[in-house]
């Protein structure tokens, strides 16, 4: 049963500084709501913009002009600041009590920075067309039964290996666990595909459907690929300073990078395909295998010296290329 907590001058004291940060951030928001604007045709009449940048003159156009012509940078810039206000923010605010929760809540929803960010540039740049050929990379389901399979099973795999490699170092026999689990499995396998402030939903729409494919424009899919897992690798420091994510970590987060980059340019540039992978991806946790505070440190580390060794064997075996097909996964040039 809740109990009513008095307002005392911390709180108070709290939702003005949370204030002074959301009308800071409005001014943020208002070009990204102004680009959907157009899409929808939604009246925004009653949203005024920050009137120290319209002194300034900082005005729409100017800024649909930078963002045409810096769209990778500005796509980066827009998922770093969401995302770390959507992780950093609600760190500080909450402190147990409602009125705090109510506060952090709005910071949470910024959290799939990539996701946000990969549709408003989207709509500056390209308009309704432009969206659409976005959105569209998630109804790419003809791959061949051969990669489909490859889709379906590389996550999972990777993930159960550590718990069997533990077991060299001692660690349990996990086979009697991973079968307990399985409905639980499944259902977070099901939930991660649909949840936009998970991993999968929140980031592949940005970093592969939006990012990839305009790096690729200028560098061979591998050296694109890298750029951009050192990219995701700087999204995600801040849950290594958060104490959420250790630092050893990050090493598997740019390998699994190649790896998907890897994906991406074997199912014809199908977002939907490596969403699939990626929900498919962190089902085996180490709390459901019974594994001591020892045996579960090393099952994360095994776990990240998989997805290394995986990379290091897709760049052995396709090259530079990724692929053995010629690449066309790339956007088309502006007219």
């Amino acid at each position: 049963m809740d109990h009513a907590v008095p307002m005392r001058g911390a709180d108070l004291s709290l939702m003005l500084r949370t204030g002074r940060v959301l009308v800071n951030f409005h001014s943020l928001c208002t070009e990204g709501y102004a680009a959907l604007h157009q899409l929808v045709d939604i009246n925004f009449c009653g949203w005024a913009v920050n009137s120290e940048c319209c002194s300034r003159g900082t005005d729409m156009a100017s800024i649909r002009r930078l963002i045409s012509r810096y769209p990778l940078i500005a796509f980066f810039a827009i998922a770093y600041i969401l995302t770390w206000l959507g992780w950093i923010l609600p760190e500080r605010i909450y402190a147990g009590t409602l009125l705090s929760g109510a506060l952090a809540l709005p910071f949470l929803l910024m959290v799939p920075g990539p996701l946000y960010a990969a549709l408003i540039v989207t709509a500056i740049t390209g308009g309704k067309p432009g969206v659409g050929a976005l959105l569209k990379k998630f109804t790419i389901w003809r791959v061949g039964w051969g990669w489909f399979a490859v889709v379906l099973i590389i996550a999972p795999v990777i993930g159960v290996t550590p718990a069997y490699l533990n077991m060299v170092f001692g660690g349990p026999n996990p086979t009697a666990a991973l079968i307990a689990s399985m409905p639980t499995i499944l259902m977070m396998f099901a939930i991660r595909l649909v949840n936009p402030l998970d991993g999968p939903m929140q980031e592949e729409l940005g970093w592969r459907g939006f990012a990839l494919p305009r790096l690729q424009e200028r560098h061979l899919p591998l050296v694109a690929s890298a750029i951009l897992g050192v990219l995701v690798v700087i999204w995600h420091v801040p849950l290594v300073l958060l104490d959420m994510l250790p630092a050893y970590a990050l090493f598997g987060t740019f390998a699994f990078t190649i790896v998907f980059g890897w994906l991406f340019n074997n199912t014809k540039g199908s977002v939907l395909m490596t969403l699939i992978a990626h929900a498919a991806d962190g089902l085996v946790i180490t709390g459901n295998l019974g594994l001591n505070a020892i045996d579960s440190e090393r099952h994360i580390m095994l776990l990240v010296a998989t997805w290394c060794v995986t990379a290091l064997v897709v760049v052995i075996l396709y090259g530079p290329t990724l692929t053995r097909k010629p690449n066309t996964h790339v956007p088309p040039k502006p007219t």
